[in-house]
């Protein structure tokens, strides 16, 4: 024979087992297939155990009398009906094991799942109350906010439009607005001739110490003492108009200080040349001669 080796393809798993004369079992006598029970077990064992005795008497020519009483017997246990019935209740009892944990899996996790969905529902019922209370909060705070910029504007005689409320609660009056200087004035005489000379503004009648305030934002350009006044006080606003409130009784700021609209800065009063306790106003557009004081107000929507 030649010793020459040509080129060959590697052999495969089956042609290696033939050359050898290797051979597999079968799938059926693998672990993974043995029956899960003592008596299926017994079974497996005893009837593959009486057919390799019979095919190796067979096969060696011996006697086949010998595996006779053998064979008899395991068919005798092959045939016993109380082992068969044994068996068949094993493995009822194991499948009905099988079942009664599965059912008893399903019932807790359909039991877990109700329980989550209580909570949630809980969680969302409390959630839906907090947002309601808190609605009902933010409500009665606007509704408080509203009485309050209505009672401020009141006070001042201007609309709630001109009025603001911190979050204090405080109300204010808005930058740029305008003011009467006090609350619910008294007119009692006006601006024109009278007793022979000018009277440069209107008169309202008011007790002594009655809060004046500032009519819009605005600088004290004088704070003092001035003849026929008495104590008064002049505000340059930022338009450049001009206020005077004469006969005061007392001041609550100096010269130079700034000032927004609705600010205290003093009382009314008898002061200087006065027939009784008021407050006399006068209006000087860009800091000029006085106009009345009443249609100038009322240009910025203030009436009385």
């Amino acid at each position: 024979m030649s010793s020459y080796s040509g080129r060959h393809r590697t052999p495969t798993r089956a042609e290696r087992r033939a050359a050898t004369g290797r051979r597999r079992l079968p799938k059926a006598f693998g672990a993974g297939y043995a029956l899960p029970t003592a008596a299926a077990a017994t079974l497996v064992v005893t009837a593959g155990g009486a057919t390799a005795a019979q095919s190796t008497a067979l096969a060696s020519g011996t006697a086949v009398s010998a595996f006779t009483a053998p064979a008899a017997q395991h068919s005798e246990v092959l045939a016993d009906p109380a082992l068969a019935e044994r068996s068949k209740g094993e493995v009822a009892q194991t499948v009905a094991g099988y079942t009664d944990l599965a059912q008893r899996r399903q019932e807790s996790s359909q039991s877990v799942a109700e329980g989550q969905g209580r909570a949630q529902e809980r969680q969302r019922v409390a959630r839906d109350k907090k947002r309601k209370e808190l609605a009902a909060q933010k409500r009665e705070a606007a509704k408080q906010r509203a009485a309050e910029k209505k009672a401020a504007a009141k006070e001042l005689g201007v609309s709630t439009e001109d009025v603001t409320v911190d979050a204090a609660g405080t109300p204010a009056v808005a930058d740029g607005a305008w003011v009467l200087p006090l609350t619910n004035p008294v007119f009692t005489s006006g601006f024109g001739p009278r007793w022979g000379r000018m009277h440069a503004g209107d008169d309202f009648g008011v007790p002594i110490g009655t809060p004046l305030r500032a009519m819009s934002n605005g600088e004290v350009v004088f704070a003092g003492q001035q003849s026929g006044y008495g104590t008064m006080v002049d505000i340059r606003y930022t338009d450049g108009t001009i206020s005077r409130y004469g006969h005061m009784s007392s001041l609550q700021v100096t010269v130079g200080q700034k000032v927004s609209a609705g600010e205290q800065v003093g009382l009314s009063g008898n002061s200087g040349r006065s027939t009784g306790p008021h407050l006399h106003l006068e209006i000087h557009p860009g800091g000029g001669e006085p106009v009345a004081p009443r249609s100038w107000l009322a240009a910025k929507g203030l009436t009385y």
